[in-house]
């Protein structure tokens, strides 16, 4: 029996689509949100994820102008381990794609870099990288996918 796939929440902030022939999750972000909303959509982002055996995000930031130590914290420290967490065995690999200004924000912003540097640490349960480029982002998660 083929079961329907959900329909991912409706936000105003988030879209999500899976990609079958990627089994990729892209996760794209359309404006600046408050923490609250950054905690619903990531909770949808982690639903769809485990509900199609999606260990592979592309989330793009590029239209966020918000810029927050304290989300950057709770996304490194708290949900991105906890679905890495859902997902074991398999390995969680997330590419963030940034906009030029944001990449040179988090650069120069001291407490910023911290939290991307321990986002992007061997030591966590997931994989994390940022990316300029969309192209770049989706061959890096590619190239990390087990067959």
């Amino acid at each position: 029996m083929h079961t329907i796939p959900p329909t991912p929440p409706a936000f105003d902030f988030l879209n999500l689509a899976y990609r079958p022939d990627l089994n990729m999750l892209t996760v794209r972000w359309l404006r600046a949100v408050t923490f609250e909303e950054l905690r619903q959509g990531f909770q949808a982002v982690l639903s769809e994820g485990l509900h199609y055996g999606a260990t592979r995000w592309l989330v793009d930031v590029r239209r966020r102008t918000e810029m927050d130590v304290v989300p950057s914290q709770w996304v490194a420290q708290q949900l991105l381990p906890e679905a890495a967490a859902k997902m074991a065995p398999t390995v969680l690999y997330v590419a963030y794609l940034l906009s030029p200004s944001r990449a040179d924000q988090l650069q120069s912003d001291p407490p910023l870099r911290a939290a991307a540097q321990g986002a992007q640490s061997p030591s966590q349960p997931y994989r994390l990288q940022t990316f300029l480029d969309e192209g770049l982002a989706v061959r890096w998660l590619q190239a990390n996918v087990v067959s």
